[in-house]
């Protein structure tokens, strides 16, 4: 009977630590969920903020970004939509 009670204590006594690290490692990865989205939010700010800034270019200025090599990325949806069709 004694070993029956040492076995189930030290069954307990492992499943309290590995309880531990399992909180341990959750905490973890809340902390890393949760800096995570800190950094999306502000980067789709940023992309918010450049967003609004080339809507309120005027069409010219668009275009000179259109023309910029260094802003190929930033298009609007007709350009897209050429280059899909074309081969």
């Amino acid at each position: 009977m004694d070993k029956i009670v040492k076995t189930l204590q030290e069954g307990h006594t492992q499943l309290s630590k590995a309880s531990e690290e399992t909180n341990k490692i959750l905490n973890q990865v809340f902390e890393e969920q949760h800096h995570c989205k800190r950094e999306r939010d502000c980067l789709d700010q940023e992309l918010n903020n450049l967003f609004n800034v080339y809507q309120n270019m005027q069409p010219h200025q668009q275009g000179h970004v259109l023309d910029n090599p260094y802003h190929q990325d930033i298009k609007p949806d007709a350009l897209w939509e050429n280059e899909a069709r074309s081969p």
